[in-house]
């Protein structure tokens, strides 16, 4: 699973990154380089009030995530006609 998805997932990077058994660190400077590099940013951080902040991905990052998953199904079809 990506980190987007586990962001989307837990609305958290430390939650995303512990259950990748992922360093919080490289899953920030992971999450500000995407954000950077994309069209749009792709993860958000909420600040947060008594509970605390949160992450979500935009819409652009539900965007990333469903594309990929797409892209995913036709290499595995492409690779099962060589099997």
């Amino acid at each position: 699973m990506l980190l987007l998805e586990r962001i989307d997932k837990f609305g958290s990077i430390a939650a995303a990154a512990r259950s990748m058994k992922l360093g919080y660190r490289n899953a920030w400077l992971w999450v500000e380089a995407v954000n950077r590099l994309a069209p749009s940013p792709l993860v958000e951080k909420i600040s947060g009030g008594v509970g605390g902040g949160r992450t979500r991905l935009t819409e652009e990052g539900q965007k990333v995530i469903s594309h990929y998953k797409e892209l995913r199904v036709k290499l595995e079809e492409f690779l099962n006609q060589f099997a």
